[in-house]
């Protein structure tokens, strides 16, 4: 009895250490190409899309056929972001830490779509604040910046 005690407190100490994992940004290692779309609208919401996608030369071809309406007709080639249960966790870090470091949402924002997917994931949201003059001024009504914008940095 107390082996089989000790032995769940151990699992459960590794379980908690593996849960523990670096917070912060994820993919930024990769060559996935990482956009931050975003359009103030005229009642000056501020909506964007943040983007992580793989360059279409780094997809492999059965991916492009299928997704052109032809049939692969082979297995599934290995590559692309790792599917699991985090991934959500870690793309909306992602996004908070781009929108915030952009300059573009200053309190945080709502999500309002997703997709994640192997080659290409993203989130569309709305700024839980409106745009001042200086937001109009600086990110104009409609454009895409890139990674210069807010620094690669973990």
């Amino acid at each position: 009895m107390k082996k089989l005690l000790i032995l769940m407190l151990i699992a459960a100490g590794v379980m908690s250490l593996a849960g523990c994992g670096t917070s912060g940004r994820n993919y930024v290692d990769t060559e996935m190409v990482e956009t931050l779309e975003v359009e103030i609208l005229p009642n000056t919401s501020k909506m964007f899309t943040y983007r992580l996608r793989w360059p279409e030369e780094h997809i492999p071809n059965h991916v492009q056929v299928a997704r052109s309406g032809g049939s692969p007709g082979r297995d599934f080639a290995r590559g692309g972001v790792d599917m699991g249960r985090g991934t959500y966790d870690r793309l909306l870090e992602n996004t908070a830490y781009v929108v915030e470091h952009a300059g573009y949402c200053r309190e945080g924002f709502f999500e309002l779509d997703r997709s994640i997917s192997r080659y290409h994931l993203w989130v569309r949201g709305e700024c839980k604040d409106s745009a001042s003059d200086a937001d109009q001024q600086a990110f104009g009504g409609k454009q895409t910046l890139t990674r210069e914008r807010w620094g690669k940095s973990s």
